[in-house]
């Protein structure tokens, strides 16, 4: 059994937040965004939610008792250290992306 501190804890409730904000911006399907600023800042979101998810994904399968040498150890190592930087990403250009397009508009 694997033993879990707090940190782990938190994953977890971030992950099943993350699956919830998936689920309440994919549920307005009906009303189309009107213009590209809010398509492009619901896409952000979204890929923002997503890549935590597979951050939250592989920090738990590192959990697994993997041999030191293993394949699925280093790729597991791998992709959770690019996904938490994308996510770090999407939620930086959001507001980056906000002021450009409010640039644009004065």
């Amino acid at each position: 059994m694997v033993e879990l501190n707090w940190h782990d804890y938190l994953v977890m409730v971030s992950f099943v937040a993350s699956i919830a904000g998936i689920v309440l911006l994919s549920d307005n399907r009906n009303s189309q965004p009107t213009d590209a600023r809010t398509l492009s800042e619901e896409i952000l979101m979204k890929m923002s939610f997503t890549y935590w998810i597979v951050y939250c994904i592989s920090f738990f399968g590192l959990k697994l008792h993997l041999p030191e040498d293993s394949w699925l150890l280093l790729s597991l190592k791998l992709t959770t250290v690019l996904s938490y930087l994308l996510t770090a990403s999407s939620i930086l250009s959001l507001p980056l992306q906000r002021m450009a397009v409010r640039q644009v508009e004065d």
